[in-house]
């Protein structure tokens, strides 16, 4: 399991393709090697209530949290989110070139004993 989700500023929609954003992140996901594919999650929020620190109107930001079960070493946890940084920095030269965007990343490890889940698609997608 390993969830990437994207929180960000509503006023980006018409600066930034969020569909290839996500693309683009589940791609890192994938090349990392740590997540089944069928377990890889990619979703983006817009937020249309916010309030970010001067209120400036051109003020925005991307916040990302990737939710992850347990398993990887803390090299490993590290690598995917130096990765996954590394590729938001990208997509986001732009407003990262401005005095006006914030961009983040957290990891959550989640706990095996208080997570349940059922997914079909890891036998659709499992090698004969």
């Amino acid at each position: 399991m390993a969830h990437l989700i994207i929180q960000y500023s509503e006023n980006l929609d018409s600066q930034v393709n969020m569909t290839n954003v996500c693309s683009v992140m589940s791609g890192v996901m994938q090349k990392t090697g740590l997540f089944p594919l069928a377990g890889i999650r990619v979703r983006a929020y817009p937020v249309m209530h916010r309030s970010i620190a001067d209120e400036h109107p051109e003020n925005a930001f991307c916040d990302m949290i990737l939710r992850m079960g347990e398993g990887r070493t803390d090299l490993q946890k590290s690598r995917v989110g130096t990765d996954i940084m590394a590729a938001a920095e990208v997509e986001f030269s732009a407003q990262l070139a401005n005095p006006n965007f914030a961009l983040s990343l957290e990891i959550i490890v989640i706990s095996k004993l208080l997570s349940w889940k059922k997914n079909s698609i890891h036998n659709r997608l499992r090698p004969n």
